[in-house]
């Protein structure tokens, strides 16, 4: 096929060769404009969707004429009420559903496809995500047929899409947020897998984002079931399709979708929430470049955006492995993955703790060491013996009290921030009385946090966990002339 014909050329180009237009910038504007659409944007950056089956070369590009238009009734029940987009398989429109009082969204095939066999295929792909009951895919109402067309009846999504997000966002995403969409979205594509089906064309614009950032997966109009059948070629879209679907199957090989196919996807979509870049598109290209070559190193997560932690390296390069017998074997297994490597890149290896009542001193202790059972935990009662205690060995983290005997935690914080080796180091400060002025002087010399007392002891491992991410990003350089500037 022609497709294929043309890769191995593609690939050996260098990057300024390529005849490609240049890459959309993003917008200045963070706020997301309302995107009410089942995966279909019409003013997508990324590359357009690939369906390249004999089925439907040399298709003619003519609308049919009996597209709904607005005010027009759909099955007898939904009016019809403005185009919301249009994708490579199929028109999407918005309409009201007179007997639920609702608002939805509709799907109708594309005119080309009509006469290619696909109708069936869609039809029976459509019943499938029907048996999906998720919150993390978008729900199917209905389906049935408009004169020729097919269509389906879906959830209407108030929000914006993923892509969408992405383009108006003027700064990496926080990692924080990053994970709990990547946790629903491979909780949603598991629950895909489960139903027997596999997505294949998963990317940012077909994950659907509502004003409370909850996502859904959206668009299966290329989704198939996980079993040998008849289609063959490559679907996707050029940037999020693994190899195996751009070069085909190898010699004696079934062309049928794997799972696997779409934990590729789904790691070209999470490296890129993670570090604000494609894992292998070069600056300046649109999203068009197909896969890596074999031998193509994808840079280390952790390399690209410093405060993610080492931990991501392995987890999405093995996601992203170019044979998928070394790829990442299920969805839920990525999903724990992800989970699992922020758990241990906000792990302290060593905290001490300066406190004088020992009852909250052992309660601490305790949570602490259930929380962190790799991290060294060491208790003190005065903030001299805690000072010694880190000054014969670093730690990842220091709890202080405010008001102990022999050093207080003023002036404890002071002299753990003129020293170069604890100029990164987390402090958190913990007081029954302090209020507003103890808290500006102590954030002026470098604390990050300032917890009254009565603490909740989730607070604290919560704290200590930003506390630990948030060091990285901030140089110690800059540590040591916020103390300078808080000394007299």
């Amino acid at each position: 096929m022609w497709f294929r014909s043309l890769l191995p050329a593609w690939q050996t180009l260098e990057p300024t060769s390529r005849a490609v237009p240049p890459a959309r910038p993003r917008a200045l504007d963070p706020e997301p404009a309302t995107q009410r659409s089942a995966g279909v944007e019409p003013e997508s950056a990324e590359g357009e969707e690939l369906l390249l089956t004999d089925e439907v070369e040399g298709a003619g590009p003519d609308e049919p004429q009996d597209l709904p238009q607005p005010g027009d009734i759909v099955g007898g029940t939904y009016q019809v009420i403005s185009e919301i987009g249009r994708g490579s398989m199929g028109v999407v429109l918005s309409a009201f559903d007179q007997k639920l009082e609702r608002p939805v969204a509709i799907k109708l095939i594309r005119a080309e496809l009509l006469d290619s066999g696909f109708r069936q295929r869609f039809l029976d792909e459509a019943r499938v995500m029907a048996q999906i009951n998720h919150p993390n895919v978008v729900c199917i109402h209905a389906l049935g047929e408009h004169g020729s067309m097919p269509y389906f009846v879906m959830e209407l999504v108030e929000g914006t899409n993923l892509e969408q997000w992405l383009r108006r966002s003027t700064a990496p995403m926080d990692i924080e947020l990053a994970l709990e969409i990547l946790n629903d979205v491979c909780l949603g594509v598991s629950a895909i897998h489960d139903a027997g089906a596999v997505h294949r064309d998963l990317k940012p614009s077909n994950i659907l984002l509502d004003p409370q950032m909850r996502s859904r997966v959206a668009d299966f109009g290329v989704s198939t079931r996980a079993e040998a059948n008849q289609r063959s070629g490559a679907v996707g879209t050029p940037g999020y399709m693994p190899p195996e679907v751009v070069l085909g199957p190898g010699p004696g090989e079934q062309a049928t979708p794997r799972p696997q196919s779409d934990i590729y996807s789904l790691a070209c979509i999470a490296y890129e929430l993670l570090t604000d870049v494609h894992p292998f598109r070069r600056r300046g290209e649109p999203l068009c470049t197909i896969v890596p070559t074999a031998t193509e190193a994808i840079p280390l997560p952790s390399t690209v955006r410093p405060e993610l932690s080492p931990a991501f390296d392995r987890v999405l390069l093995q996601a992203l492995a170019w044979d998928v017998s070394q790829r990442t074997p299920t969805v839920d297994a990525f999903r724990r993955a992800l989970l699992d490597a922020h758990r241990k890149g906000a792990a302290p290896e060593r905290i001490v703790v300066a406190e004088d009542d020992q009852d909250f001193r052992d309660l601490i202790e305790l949570r602490l060491r259930q929380e962190f059972p790799g991290a060294d935990v060491e208790c003190f009662g005065d903030g001299m013996a805690a000072l010694q205690a880190l000054e014969r060995k670093p730690a990842s983290v220091a709890l202080i009290d405010l008001q102990m005997p022999g050093l207080d935690g003023v002036d404890l914080t002071a002299r753990l921030r003129e020293r170069e080796d604890y100029a990164a180091m987390p402090i958190i400060v913990l007081t029954a009385s302090g209020g507003a002025r103890e808290w500006q002087t102590l954030s002026t010399m470098g604390a990050d946090r300032f917890l009254v007392k009565p603490i909740q002891l989730d607070d604290v491992v919560t704290f200590i966990r930003r506390a630990v991410q948030e060091r990285v990003k901030k140089p110690a350089s800059h540590q040591r002339l916020a103390t300078n500037a808080a000394r007299p």
